[in-house]
């Protein structure tokens, strides 16, 4: 991608962001950073390589939802969003609170995706948002020698 169309989508990414409740401290990066090297994979929902493994009704409400989510990251908050669909872009971040981030991002981005990679551990939590559910997506680099 040219540079041209890289500082675009950036920009773009850029003011989306910042319409988002319930982060700080955010940083954009257009190059994969260190702390998710690890993960060689493609996140993509149609074809995930990770298995779901926990699901919950689309229509719980959204403090039941973040509670849920909020057990799955063990009250972790510095974050890494990776958006895709802008070639893609990578979003550090700390999360303040999942209840206001969560109906601010799907709003703000009208996905029904959010792939969050952990920066202090080698993991990944994806959710896609399907008809009648959210589908949960959790991988850990098990393999890691440290």
């Amino acid at each position: 991608m040219s540079d041209i169309k890289k500082r675009l989508s950036l920009l773009k990414v850029e003011k989306r962001i910042k319409g988002l409740k319930g982060i700080k401290d955010v940083h954009f990066l257009t190059t994969k950073p260190k702390e998710i090297a690890w993960y060689a994979g493609e996140l993509n929902p149609i074809d995930s390589p990770i298995p779901c493994l926990y699901e919950f009704p689309v229509d719980l409400a959204t403090k039941d939802l973040s509670r849920s989510i909020q057990s799955l990251v063990d009250n972790r908050s510095q974050f890494i969003l990776v958006l895709w669909e802008f070639s893609p872009i990578y979003v550090l971040f700390q999360m303040e609170s999942l209840d206001d981030f969560l109906p601010s991002y799907f709003s703000e981005f009208f996905t029904r995706d959010l792939t969050l990679f952990f920066q202090d551990q080698e993991k990944v939590l994806d959710l896609h948002l399907a008809e009648d559910k959210v589908e949960v997506r959790v991988l850990e680099n098990k393999a890691k020698n440290r």
